[in-house]
Formats: C-alpha cells, sequence, structure tokens
C-alpha cells in the first residue's frame, strides 16, 4: 500500500499550500464539496476567482455590483458579461482584467480570455493564469516554440509550479525536440507524493513517440496499487496494451482494477478484440490537454472547485471532445446547481465513451433536482430497458422513489436492482437496507427484517442496518435484549451519531430510566436540532422527569419540523393530554424513523 499513502500523502500535502497552489491566486477557500448536501446553502460560483476589486471608479459600481451579484448567484455568463461592461468603462483597470479573464474562462469565453492575457502580459504579470492561455493560444496555432518559451518564463512556485516541467517536456515533444525515450527521473525525484501523476505523464509522452518500452515501465509505476490509482490510468494502461495486442494484460489491468473497486460503474464489460483501440492520448496537444484535465482531477479531489472550473476549461479548449473532463465539468456544475448547464454538458458525452452512461443517470438526477422527476423517472426506465444487466438505473430510480416517500414502489424497484446484482457481496449491503427502510415504511415489516438481517449477513455489526433493526424493535417492543446488544455495538463504533443516541435515549426510555433518556436526547439534540424525532422524544421524557413546560415546547418543535402524516396526531394529542401516567412501556407513533427514510443514495456517484 505504499502508492496509496504517497497519494494520500499528496492530498495532505496540497491541503497544507492552501490558497498558495490555486492557479487562479490570491484565492479565498470556501469551495464546494463533490457531493452538495441539500439542507446547507451553496458557496458562490466565483468565490475564489479573485481578491476582491476596490478601486472602481465612480459611475462604474453598478454593473461592477451586478457582476459580483451574479456570480453569487451561480450565473457564470451573466456575471462575465457585467464584468465587460465594467471593464470597458474602465480598460486600464488592472484588477479589473484579471478578474475579468477569469470570469470569461470560467463562462468559457475563452477568446477573450485570451485577449486579456495578451494586455496582462504586457504588465509582466506573474498570474500563472496569463501564462496559461498565452501558452493554449501558441499551441492552438501550433506555434510550440513560442508557447514553450512563455512556460520557460513563467511561475515556478505552487501546484503550476509542479506541474509546470511536465507541461514543458510535453512542449518539447510537440515541437520534436526529443528525439529518444523521455526521460523524467529528475523531475520525478524532486516531485515526491506528485511522483504517480508524472510517471503517468511520462508514460504518455513515450507512448505518443513509440517508445513503447519506457511507456510500458512508466505506465507500471504509475499503477502500482489498483486501489488507488485512478480509472483514466488504468483505461490508459489498457488501452497501451489493447494497442500492443496483448489482449490478455489489458483484461488483467481492469480486473485489477475492478477486484480493487468492485462497484465502479466504468469498467467495460468485456474487451472486444476485433481490432486494436484508438490511443486515449495521440499527440501532445491531447496530451497537453491531459496534463490539465489530470489536474483538474486533483484539485476536484481537494474541494477547489473554482479552480477544477479553470484548468478543465483549459483541457477542454485543447481537446474539446475529453469525456472525463466533461463528466467533471458537468459534476462540477451542479455543485454551483446549475443543473440546465450540467445537462447540457452531459448532452456533449458522446454515446460510445464508458462515461456516457454515468453521465445519463447524472443527468436524470439533474432533472430531479430542476423539479422534473416524470422526465428523470423516464430516462432512468429507459436506461434500465437498454442495458438490462445495469442495476445503477433501476437503484437510482429507487432512491428517488423512496426520498418522495413512495415506498411500496420503491420497495419494488430495488428489488429489480437486487436481482441484477446477485449475487449480493459485502459491498452491497446499502442496497437491501434501503429496501429494508422502504418495506418497513411501507408497513411490511417481515420482509423489511429479512432484507436488515441479510445486511447483516453480507456487512456484520454495520451500524446503520444494527441502529434501524434496533429501533424497529424497540417500538415494537420485540427482541428488546437483543436490540440493546445491537445499539450498544453501533454506539461502540459511532458514539457521536445523533440518530444511533436517539435511539440508545429510547431503549432507556422504554426501561423507564428516563433520566439517562434526557440526557442522550439532549445529546442528540444538540447535533440534530431540527429533527422532529429527536424533539418529538425528548419532550417525551421530559415528561416523564417532570418538565412538563418544557416538554411541552419540545412537542411544538417536532410540530414545526415536518414529522411524518401519522406522527401529526399523537403530537397533538401529547400536547392537549400530556402523557399517561408512568410506567407506560407500551409502543407509541414515532415522527420519523430511527433513520433518515430519505437515508444517502446506494451507489451513484
Amino acid at each position: 500500500m505504499a502508492q496509496a499513502a504517497q497519494f494520500l500523502g499528496f492530498f495532505r500535502f496540497l491541503s497544507a499550500l492552501g490558497g498558495v497552489f490555486l492557479l487562479c491566486q490570491p484565492a479565498h477557500a470556501d469551495d464546494l464539496r463533490r457531493k452538495v448536501p441539500k439542507d446547507r446553502p451553496v458557496a458562490a460560483a466565483g468565490e475564489t476567482l479573485a481578491a476582491p476589486v476596490s478601486d472602481v471608479r465612480p459611475g462604474l459600481a453598478g454593473s461592477f455590483l451586478s457582476g459580483r451579484f451574479a456570480k453569487h448567484n451561480q450565473d457564470l455568463n451573466e456575471a462575465a458579461r457585467f464584468l465587460n461592461e465594467t471593464l470597458a468603462r474602465d480598460p486600464e483597470n488592472e484588477a479589473l482584467q484579471h478578474e475579468t479573464m477569469r470570469m470569461a474562462l470560467l463562462a468559457g469565453d475563452t477568446p477573450t480570455a485570451i485577449t486579456l492575457a495578451k494586455k496582462l502580459a504586457s504588465t509582466k504579470s506573474v498570474d500563472p493564469l496569463v501564462s496559461c492561455l498565452l501558452m493554449v493560444d501558441a499551441v492552438k496555432a501550433n506555434d510550440f516554440i513560442r508557447a514553450k518559451t512563455v512556460i520557460d518564463q513563467s511561475a515556478t512556485t505552487g501546484l503550476f509550479g509542479l506541474i509546470r516541467p511536465v507541461m514543458i517536456e510535453w512542449l518539447k515533444v510537440a515541437a520534436e525536440e526529443s528525439k529518444g525515450p523521455v526521460d523524467m527521473r529528475a523531475a520525478i525525484d524532486k516531485a515526491g507524493f506528485f511522483a504517480p501523476f508524472v510517471n503517468y505523464h511520462s508514460a504518455l509522452m513515450n507512448d505518443v513517440l513509440g517508445q513503447n518500452a519506457a511507456a510500458q515501465a512508466a505506465y507500471t509505476k504509475a499503477n502500482i496499487d489498483p486501489a488507488v490509482t485512478p480509472y483514466r490510468v488504468v483505461e490508459s494502461i489498457a488501452n497501451f496494451y489493447a494497442r500492443q495486442g496483448k489482449w490478455d494484460e489489458a483484461q488483467a489491468v481492469y480486473d485489477s482494477y475492478a477486484k480493487a473497486n468492485p462497484q465502479s460503474s466504468l469498467i467495460p464489460e468485456k474487451l472486444l478484440k476485433d481490432a486494436p483501440p484508438k490511443p486515449l492520448v495521440a499527440d501532445a496537444k491531447q496530451g497537453l490537454a491531459e496534463l490539465f484535465f489530470t489536474t483538474a482531477s486533483i484539485l476536484f479531489g481537494e474541494d477547489a472547485t473554482q479552480d477544477t472550473f479553470l484548468y478543465l476549461r483549459i483541457a477542454l479548449e485543447l481537446r474539446p471532445n475529453l469525456p472525463p473532463a466533461q463528466l467533471m465539468l458537468a459534476n462540477l456544475y451542479e455543485q454551483v446547481e446549475d443543473y440546465k448547464q450540467a445537462i447540457a454538458t452531459y448532452d456533449t458525452i458522446p454515446e460510445g465513451s464508458v462515461f456516457a452512461r454515468r453521465a445519463a443517470v447524472r443527468k436524470a438526477l439533474n432533472y430531479e433536482a430542476l423539479g422534473q422527476k416524470d422526465k428523470a423517472l423516464a430516462l432512468l426506465e429507459a436506461l434500465a430497458a437498454k442495458y438490462p444487466t445495469d442495476a445503477t438505473p433501476l437503484i437510482t430510480k429507487g432512491d428517488m422513489e423512496r426520498e418522495a416517500l413512495e415506498y411500496s414502489a420503491a420497495a419494488e424497484t430495488y428489488g429489480k436492482a437486487i436481482a441484477r446484482t446477485e449475487p449480493l457481496d459485502a459491498a452491497d449491503w446499502p442496497l437491501l437496507y434501503a429496501r429494508g427502510i422502504s418495506y418497513e415504511r411501507a408497513g411490511n415489516w417481515n420482509a423489511a427484517e429479512t432484507d436488515f438481517n441479510r445486511a447483516l449477513q453480507l456487512q456484520p455489526d454495520q451500524p446503520d442496518v444494527l441502529n434501524y433493526l434496533a429501533y424497529s424493535w424497540l417500538m415494537m417492543n420485540k427482541n428488546v435484549d437483543k436490540a440493546r446488544e445491537y445499539l450498544e455495538s453501533a454506539s461502540a463504533q459511532r458514539p457521536d451519531d445523533a440518530h444511533i443516541m436517539d435511539s440508545v435515549g429510547w431503549a432507556y426510555y422504554l426501561a423507564g430510566n428516563y433520566p439517562a433518556a434526557v440526557e442522550k436526547f439532549e445529546k442528540a439534540i444538540q447535533l440534530m436540532p431540527d429533527d422532529s424525532t429527536v424533539n418529538d422524544h425528548l419532550g417525551d421524557a421530559y415528561y416523564r422527569v417532570g418538565r412538563e413546560t418544557e416538554a411541552r415546547f419540545q412537542w411544538e418543535r417536532a410540530l414545526t419540523f415536518k414529522p411524518e402524516k401519522d406522527a401529526i396526531a399523537a403530537l397533538q394529542a401529547k400536547l392537549a393530554n400530556g402523557l399517561p401516567p408512568a410506567p407506560v412501556p407500551a409502543p407509541q407513533v414515532s415522527a420519523k424513523s430511527p433513520a433518515d427514510p430519505s437515508a444517502p443514495r446506494t451507489q451513484v456517484q
């Protein structure tokens, strides 16, 4: 696992560099995560573009502030338009030129960004984005000598400084300066955690040059541990072997990756051996595009959304049809909640790409986010019919139905997905867990219990399943001792999990230990203050220890947090009449299930 440690260490290294390594400097760290929680606001799309411009001339504030407003509302095109309008009225404002250049590139207006980069170059700007855009302009004109001169004179610090030697070497290949195998050992020795990345590009360069022995050696060094090797590297190595007619070696590369990443939906079902495939990177221009894409991939994993956008835009300017970059760009649009643009970007991925199926599933999720659920479900149903062995469209459809409280439909859909996935292995426990939740919410407890128990057979001591099953037993006053045993195990694994803490509190409550129940519920409510179930439970426990005013306050709060329909009447009755005299260990209607029925989706990434 040495390479795993290298990659993890490299990510920590990038984090430690902070704003220094980012392409768009200076930067402010307020970026989005890969999966945006629905319950928190989304950070502004342009928050890392540049330092605030303070020296805007009088009379320009309207368009400048409109640009800022558009940027904060994720409308990159409008932000670029307003900033261009401002710049037209103050054309020598250098800070405004930098901001407008970045916004133009983010909005996909590369010609404007290049024009501004040329103007800024005359000011001796050290901004690496200026160098990148000048390099792109030269490469598109096939003037590789000029491109190399630009990068030779560019900054040598931060992440740009780390990829700069690789960029220079690609430009040497493009200018036909490399006469033999590319030797990047000096750069690799200095790269530290960056070494696998440099090895990968060294392999690609030698592959382009037809230096097969050197390419194979470098590919091998880039793929020491399939558990952490990026899929793009795996795909490139398999492609290399297939082009040499070494089909068994190509299949072995995919098999090793599949074993280490069993949930991946990208692995081809079988290699077609009728003809050698085209190279994934055929020339130096495509190699430079690959360099910016793979750099964006690193930033993508580090939550640097704006900088990832910029690197991807450069990659796609050099190579517009680059499916993994298109997929990542669409995912970034999702993160800033520009779902229409995400869908449009997914549509650019060609049907024959290995990424096309994933793009189609993501499109469905974006339709759902736009409120077009019927369109989303129709797309997923069409995908399920088109790919009869693929469970992913059905799993996604089941997730949508479960989150819409359509539990019977969800259980049926999950059942179809399970049939396609059999035989299940340890990694498939979430599928049984999701169907179990759906059965339980639909009132089919026997089927739910069967799924929960089977999930535990696949993944013993899984805390989510232990909690849901134990809590359900407690609510039915069934298997109480075993339920407490399960909760002890779940709590030991996740002592700060609010759902599990609430379930433990309920076990104390049913046992008549009301002070201990109060303590657990109070801790749970600190973690989930807006959860209807926890407020309801805390109200019950307060009532039992004589704190009736506080109990009614908690019940009233529980009613404000969207309890399920069958819980509303129970809460209203408690507000009107309190609780019957203690001890009353009989089960009651809870405000919600122990684990949120709209629990994390089961597979789609």
